[in-house]
């Protein structure tokens, strides 16, 4: 295929992904067309992967000498990955590049990595943190002279466990222990290890912890009165923060929450929970209904996803992951006039602690609390009660038979 019939047929698929012909276009000035001008050049005119490739270092070679900045020649990059793939799928593909793990380990364990994580059904959010831990054991491993595992055994093991304690905090200490408890109950199954080291696996960490606060409504009030209710993103995020201030959804079930799951007649919203996996049906209060509705039927892409919410800008799709909603609701913060520090409790997942505190300071029992935002232990909801600064103050003891002094 000719390198200028394959580039009008990527800025066909742009215009029909939602791009504007305007945008659409000025990606053919601003990358294509100096793709074709260099193919031109070699007296070239069809496509290759050769010429790609020669493209890709004729344009670091102009970085290197300044001629493009750094952030032309990453973009440079990413239209040649996307124009190859369009020419081997017809497709463009949207999904960013994964990053390469900083702890790089051999093929042996890479195989024996890839061997743990098949032999049990971690779940989606667990899977990446026992990765995560087994990398960084197998690498430290690498590290100490040990291709493998022979000659691995107690006095390794102790020593890792204080590197770790060296470089980490608590809780990513006591995800480690974990981790390394499962990986060494499979190794010793399959015969790689002698031993499943579970006493020493066991030790208990003392983890810190601290009670996060919950959205008031003073603040909730301001946020929603910077809100441009007139615009798409307006519509959109007006809905989302009452679905968690409301309902008291996570903003990664508010990201996945599809056309199918609402109930219009029954008044429900069906969650099949992230993070827990536990089904939950919650109430369509009124104003949540009428927050969707506006932004369904009067903002809302027309697109063949079934996530309610999607992207404001083409290409129109569901949200990544559920980052986006946190860091636009900081912007809004910050719109609002909040102050915010790190680590303060105050962003989008208090609107969810607001509604757990509300239920248990009117008086709503712990286990229909947990039952209402689908915990799937209880002890999970008791952490609202540390909010009930109120009732809190009765269980208070006054100072009978303490002798007070001036």
């Amino acid at each position: 295929m000719k390198i200028e019939d394959l580039c009008q047929q990527v800025i066909r698929a742009m215009i029909d992904a939602g791009y504007t012909q305007c945008c659409a276009w000025s990606r053919y000035r601003d990358f294509y067309s100096p793709l074709i001008s260099f193919y031109h050049s070699c007296g070239e005119d069809e496509f290759s992967l050769e010429m790609m490739v020669r493209y890709s270092e004729y344009s670091h070679a102009r970085m290197e000498e300044e001629k493009i900045c750094e952030h032309r020649y990453y973009q440079i990059k990413d239209g040649i990955k996307r124009i190859i793939e369009f020419h081997e799928t017809g497709k463009l593909y949207w999904s960013s590049q994964a990053k390469e793990s900083k702890f790089p380990v051999n093929e042996y364990y890479s195989n024996l990595l890839d061997q743990f994580i098949g032999s049990e059904n971690f779940h989606t959010n667990t899977r990446g943190d026992v990765i995560w831990a087994s990398k960084r054991y197998f690498s430290w491993l690498m590290q100490e002279g040990f291709a493998d595992l022979n000659g691995v055994g107690v006095t390794q093991i102790q020593k890792y466990l204080c590197e770790c304690h060296d470089h980490l905090k608590e809780t990513s200490i006591h995800n480690i222990l974990l981790y390394l408890k499962k990986l060494y109950c499979f190794l010793k199954d399959t015969g790689y290890s002698d031993h499943d080291y579970k006493v020493l696996l066991s030790m208990k960490i003392c983890r810190k912890s601290k009670v996060l606060p919950a959205a008031t409504p003073e603040d909730v009030n301001a946020i929603l009165n910077v809100l441009d209710m007139s615009s798409v993103t307006g519509k959109r995020d007006y809905a989302i923060i009452l679905l968690g201030w409301v309902v008291g959804l996570r903003a990664i079930d508010i990201i996945r929450l599809k056309l199918t799951d609402i109930d219009w007649k029954k008044g429900e919203i069906r969650v099949l929970q992230r993070k827990t996996s536990v089904p939950v049906i919650l109430p369509l209060t009124k104003d949540v209904g009428e927050a969707l509705q506006d932004y369904i039927l009067n903002g809302r892409p027309n697109c063949d996803y079934q996530e309610i919410f999607l992207r404001i800008r083409p290409p129109f799709r569901p949200f990544k992951d559920a980052v986006c909603i946190g860091d636009q609701y900081d912007v809004y913060c910050y719109r609002a006039g909040i102050k915010r520090v790190p680590f303060d409790g105050k962003g989008f997942h208090s609107l969810r602690r607001a509604v757990g505190k509300n239920m248990v300071t009117s008086g709503v029992s712990v286990n229909t609390v947990s039952q209402v935002l689908g915990h799937t232990a209880m002890n999970s909801a008791k952490k609202y009660i540390s909010l009930d600064s109120k009732n809190l103050k009765e269980c208070a003891l006054d100072f009978s038979g303490i002798e007070v002094a001036e």
